[in-house]
């Protein structure tokens, strides 16, 4: 099972749900495992349903573009219903015998079976389920008004409970599956700036870095999505594209802030290298920072805020000689958000939770001077929290120039 089943059934119980329907992108690969492509063509009006009923949570009914149906052949979850909506003519001209997944295909594809409207797909998919007087949860994240609008106006006697937080409160914890992938996700991350690292040598522009960095990350089948990557002084405006002006020079630090995704899944993971030689202050303040990322690594534990996990990290910090250190947060949730709760910040009140992996990151930026960091994923574990990297951060490392 790629989602956390356990978890959901008690939401569901807690919350007095009959079923729920999740809409975003996040939430579709949550449950299936694809991405639906109508969401990446049309990001903005595109649907994509999945029901998940509280009788038979362990089967999916999904409403789905006909012309995109066959991402459904890649399901490993149990399906019961299937509603298609749209046009889309996949014909049966030839005399070849079919396989069983060309078969499934030509079912799903029929297009006299085929739904006008996604809602009325939707709609008469929960009639089917006998959910019409029923409280349902809705993935109001993914609805457009017009969508949820015309869904209510067919099922006057539904209830509905926005629950797009309730299923990010699910993702929190992750299953196996999930582990398996952030862990991918976060070693082609690393591999990736080993490699760029390897390859550098003087003069070698920012965008070349990054043309570097991206390349390796796809031959390892993964996707580059906010290549943040700069050198020296430039770092302390990190968001900003790499230029072909700025090179590398001896004495220069080079930041990387590098999210990749695996499979729909995230890693963030920073470094920070000096070239030649290690810029004035920047080796101590480096580990600083370190001890700041070790402490938490080590004492984050289940039952602990995200605030405490913050003044225990920053303490660690300051009494490693770095006082100065300021920062808003030291870390957040990863998963198939770059950015998930608990966030290790001084007002989160949410609770750190076994199964849970936290992107703990210890950045430093400076004018002038520019950035020092380190993040690495962390998987809470009652038997030892478990860093899905090799990294283990202790001082500042000069490339060879």
């Amino acid at each position: 099972m790629i989602y956390n089943l356990s978890r959901l059934k008690q939401q569901l119980d807690v919350h007095n749900l009959d079923a729920i329907i999740a809409a975003t992108r996040e939430n579709i690969r949550y449950f299936t495992g694809f991405e639906p492509v109508t969401k990446t063509l049309n990001p903005y009006y595109g649907q994509c349903y999945v029901v998940v009923t509280r009788a038979n949570p362990e089967q999916l009914s999904i409403v789905h573009t006909i012309a995109e149906v066959d991402q459904l052949l890649d399901i490993t979850t149990p399906l019961d219903q299937v509603h298609c909506y749209g046009r889309f003519y996949r014909e049966s001209l030839s005399l070849a015998e079919l396989t069983q997944e060309e078969k499934q295909l030509q079912q799903w594809s029929i297009v006299d079976n085929a739904y006008e409207s996604p809602e009325q797909a939707l709609a008469t998919l929960l009639k089917v389920l006998n959910l019409e007087n029923s409280r349902i949860g809705y993935d109001e994240n993914g609805f457009s008004p017009v969508a949820f609008s015309g869904l209510q106006s067919n099922l006057s006697k539904t209830r509905f409970i926005p629950v797009s937080e309730l299923l990010r409160f699910v993702r929190r914890v992750k299953t196996a599956y999930e582990i398996e992938q952030l862990t991918l996700s976060a070693c082609c991350n690393q591999t990736a700036i080993k490699q760029t690292v390897d390859n550098l040598y003087e003069g070698i522009s920012e965008i070349e870095i990054a043309r570097l960095f991206e390349l390796s990350l796809i031959e390892q089948g993964a996707r580059p999505s906010l290549t943040m990557l700069k050198i020296g002084r430039h770092a302390i405006g990190g968001q900003r594209p790499q230029r072909e002006d700025i090179r590398l020079a001896r004495g220069d630090l080079l930041w990387f802030d590098s999210d990749a995704l695996y499979q729909g899944f995230w890693s963030d993971i920073a470094r920070v290298y000096a070239y030649g030689y290690a810029p004035e202050n920047s080796s101590e303040r480096y580990a600083a920072l370190a001890q700041g990322m070790n402490t938490a690594t080590r004492e984050i534990s289940a039952g602990m805020r995200g605030d405490e996990v913050f003044n225990l990290t920053m303490k660690a910090v300051h009494q490693a000689g770095f006082g100065e250190y300021r920062r808003q947060h030291v870390g957040h949730g990863i998963g198939l958000e770059a950015y998930e709760r608990p966030v290790l910040a001084p007002t989160e009140q949410a609770c750190i939770e076994e199964g849970m992996v936290i992107s703990v990151e210890t950045p430093f930026y400076d004018f002038g001077f520019g950035a020092l960091h380190i993040e690495d994923p962390v998987l809470i574990n009652s038997e030892g929290n478990l860093i899905l990297t090799q990294h283990k951060p202790k001082e500042l490392l000069v490339i060879d120039a």
